[in-house]
Order: structure tokens, then sequence, then C-alpha cells
């Protein structure tokens, strides 16, 4: 009796919404005590259990950024065949336009930061990685976009939201971490290392105003940021019906928390960031995808209603496809998926 009146207090969406809540705060409080110990322990940390040749280290420096490189393979797509749910042909034109650039800039950088070619062409003056990655582009986007094609029309336009919230999250991100990088100019331990000392260590709290060089972007981790990009898959609760139970997003987000600390605590091993690097770079990129989450899919707006427009594109009357019909959810799961999506756990 007792577990079928916790499944029913955990499927309902106002005690959700209070558990949401209240993990956030745990979050924040957990988030501050743990700054509080880097305030005065980051060095010895990394002193403790830095090690450059550890492979779980090196392993993460590679696949740890892959959530936030997958955000342009994955819309470009979307973007590309979404274009004819446009009336006005110049949306159309540059929606073909704005997927093709995404498709091939999206494998690029996938694979130009998984072979790190800038660092590796300098020496031989060949840029022979770099020509791979732009090639590698051209043929990992058309293998996306030809991928995109087999999806049905209507699946493509009910993640165009999605997607959009994807990149505008990614990119936002992206932007606040160069800043806070070039504002506070901390330096890497792995370069104190080379240099034989830590003289050049300072506290997270003091501000140094860095010089643009990568010996000084250590605060915050990017690593960390992009490995926090994957919380996108929680978002992916508020787009499809099935991943809105409680144990879909249970365990959809607690993957993205995992990934997401291992990330973190493998640029301290590998020695190219602090504790609170990590904690920032993680932290605040998540706050940023809370925010985000929120501006596109409050009030269970989680899909753009272009129906009427494809339509009439295509010669049919607006008669024959009503936008009321369009945003009535699925009989078969009632009134509570509507007020789940209206909630935007």
């Amino acid at each position: 009796m007792e577990n079928v009146s916790l499944q029913g207090r955990l499927d309902n969406a106002k005690f959700r919404r209070r558990l949401y809540i209240g993990l956030n705060i745990a979050s924040f409080f957990g988030f501050a005590g743990l700054m509080a110990v880097a305030a005065f322990y980051d060095l010895q940390i990394s002193q403790a259990i830095g090690d450059m040749s550890n492979l779980f280290g090196t392993f993460f420096e590679v696949v740890g950024e892959a959530p936030s490189y997958l955000v342009l393979p994955f819309t470009a797509p979307i973007f590309f065949y979404s274009a004819k749910a446009f009336k006005d042909k110049r949306a159309r034109i540059f929606m073909r336009i704005f997927g093709l650039v995404l498709s091939w800039l999206g494998y690029f950088m996938w694979i130009y930061a998984g072979t790190k070619p800038g660092r590796i062409d300098v020496d031989p003056g060949i840029p022979g990685l770099t020509m791979f990655a732009i090639f590698g582009g051209f043929v990992g986007g058309a293998f996306g976009l030809w991928v995109g094609s087999l999806i049905k029309p209507e699946t493509m336009q009910r993640l165009l939201k999605f997607a959009l919230f994807a990149l505008v999250f990614m990119v936002s991100a992206l932007i606040v971490m160069q800043i806070m990088k070039r504002l506070w100019g901390r330096m890497r331990y792995r370069d104190m290392l080379d240099q034989g000392s830590a003289d050049g260590f300072t506290p997270w709290y003091v501000v140094n105003i860095g010089n643009g060089e990568e010996t000084y972007k250590s605060f915050p981790s990017g690593h960390t940021s992009s490995a926090a990009n994957i919380f996108i898959l929680a978002a992916a609760c508020d787009v499809f019906p099935k991943l809105r139970s409680f144990k879909a997003r249970a365990i959809i987000n607690a993957s993205c928390f995992v990934f997401t600390a291992l990330t973190a605590v493998s640029r301290i091993v590998n020695c190219a960031h602090f504790l609170s690097d990590v904690l920032v770079g993680g932290y605040l990129t998540y706050l940023i995808f809370v925010l985000v989450r929120y501006l596109f899919f409050r009030n269970g707006k989680y899909e753009f209603t272009f129906k009427e427009k494809a339509a009439l594109a295509e010669g049919e009357s607006q008669e024959d496809t009503p936008a009321a019909a369009e945003e009535e959810p699925p009989a078969a799961e009632g009134g509570e998926v509507k007020k789940e999506a209206e909630k935007g756990e």
C-alpha cells in the first residue's frame, strides 16, 4: 500500500515540481559548501590527485567535450528539413542555408577538437589534420542530412523548438565561460608544474584580468561546461510524452550529473583545472540550462505551431488544419500530460 501511495505522489506533477525545486535548492547549498572548501584547499587537492599521465584524465579530455560538439550535428538536419514549415520563401531559404552551414561546422568542429590539429600542425608546418577536419565536415554533414531525410516531417516539426533551445543554451554557456576565463585570468596548475613553482597560484575569488593566453584560462573549466551540455537530454522530457514519467526523468538527470561529475574530476586529475574551476564551470552551465529551458518550455509550449503555415504553403485550406487540433494533447494521456508539460520540470 505504501508503494502505491509513493508511486501516486511521484506521478503527481505538483509534487514533482516541488521535488525539483527542492533538489535545486539543495544543489546550490552543496555547490556553495564545496566552493568554500576550494577557497582554502584548491591547490592542495590538485597536488594530491594531479597526474597528467593518468588514463582516466586523458580519456575524458577527449570525451568530456562531446556533448557540446554534438549539438550542431544534431540540430542541423532539424533546421534544414523544417524549412518547408515556413510560408515565407526567404525564411525557407534561410533555414536551408543555416542547416547546411551548421551541418558542416558541427562535424568540422567535432573532428578538429578531437584531433587538436591546431597544436600538432604547427611543428611540421603542414596543416594535414586541419584539412582532414575540413573534408570530414563535408562528409559528416552530408551523412547527417541523409539520416535526417529518413525522419518523419512530423517528428522534425516537433523537434524544431527543442533544437533551437539546444543551440541557444550551448552558445550562451560558451559565451559566459569565455568571458569569465578572460576576466579571471587564472593560471593552470599544469603550467605551474612546468615552471616548477606554484607562485602563480591565486584563489578563485581573486580576479586577475587575463591576457588571453591558454595558460591563464583555468577558471572556469570549459571542459566541464561542455560536459554539462549533456543536460540538454533532460529537456527531451518536455518534448516527448513517453519521457515525462518520474522514472525516465530521474534516470536521464542522474546520468547527466554522473557524466558531468566524472569529467569534472578528470580535469583535476589531468592538472588542467582546480576544484573551484570545475565547480563553477559545471554548476553555472546548469543554471544557464535551467533558465533557457524555462524561457523555451514554460506554460507547456514545447512545440512551434507551423501546421497551418505548412498547409498554406502546400496549397491546402486553412480550415483543414485547425490550430486547436494541433495543440490538443493525446487523448490516451489525458490532462495530466498537459499539466506536467506546463510545469516544465
